[in-house]
């Protein structure tokens, strides 16, 4: 007999195959833009080491899978929990208040690793890149991909989110993380606008210079609006220089 379970899984085969498709298509757009619009001379001595990172961080995903976001939505899926559940909604509606109660959550934890004094020592070493391109967004700590698995699957189970959204969003987020990493010059007043709508570049860079308080600003990895609202946005950078900030 077909259960709550497999319908899940159902879901989550059609989502995925476009899911990746357009995030494939996207990163490949972003590493050919740094080719042609670079802010900063590029340095791919880096890639080597930071790729390296990510393919641990995959393996973890990997080994994780039951303990991870997916496993989380697909539990209270089959268990008919969380929070978003006890409102009859439309699937677009749905769709918008999972990514944005996602990336809410991942907002925080990011909050948590720089002001939490054994997670900044994990976190430190994204921080320890001497410049920023789409290669710094693969660069994490194993455990600190480990620890987000975690933390990301007990935040899809307590929302309620469906296996389906909680697909979507992770590629949301993958490609916010990229884009933000970017070594891409914007137009200034375009740029301006967008960062209404995502988190740019020229913005995440603010996060990563080492001047002052600015690494404690600019914790958005893809909506901006968390910023703004509880008043860690800063536009511009005390300074130019990008490393390890404090600590």
């Amino acid at each position: 007999m077909p259960t709550a379970g497999d319908g899940a899984r159902d879901s989550l085969t059609v989502v995925m195959e476009p899911a990746w498709l357009a995030l494939g298509v996207f990163t490949l757009l972003v590493a050919g833009a740094e080719l042609f619009f670079p802010v900063r001379e590029r340095q791919p001595q880096r890639w080597p080491a930071n790729i390296a990172f990510g393919i641990a961080s995959i393996l973890i995903a990997s080994a994780s899978r039951f303990a991870g976001p997916l496993a989380g939505a697909l539990w209270a899926e089959t268990q008919d929990f969380g929070l978003l559940r006890l409102v009859a909604m439309p699937d677009w509606a749905l769709v918008l208040f999972a990514i944005a109660g996602m990336d809410l959550a991942v907002w925080f934890q990011h909050m948590l690793f720089h002001r939490v004094g054994f997670l900044w020592r994990l976190h430190q070493l994204h921080h320890r890149d001497p410049t920023l391109d789409i290669s710094t967004g693969f660069r994490f700590h194993p455990g600190e991909a480990a620890l987000s698995l975690l933390y990301k699957g007990a935040c899809a189970a307590l929302l309620g989110v469906p296996v389906w959204a909680v697909a979507m969003f992770e590629a949301w987020l993958i490609a916010g993380n990229l884009f933000e990493h970017a070594n891409i010059r914007l137009p200034e007043r375009f740029e301006r606008c967008l960062r209404w709508l995502i988190v740019t570049p020229q913005m995440h860079r603010v996060h990563h210079s080492r001047h002052g308080s600015d690494a404690q600003h600019n914790y958005g990895f893809a909506i901006p609006l968390w910023d703004r609202m509880f008043g860690t946005y800063r536009a511009a950078p005390s300074g130019e220089e990008i490393g390890l900030p404090y600590g």
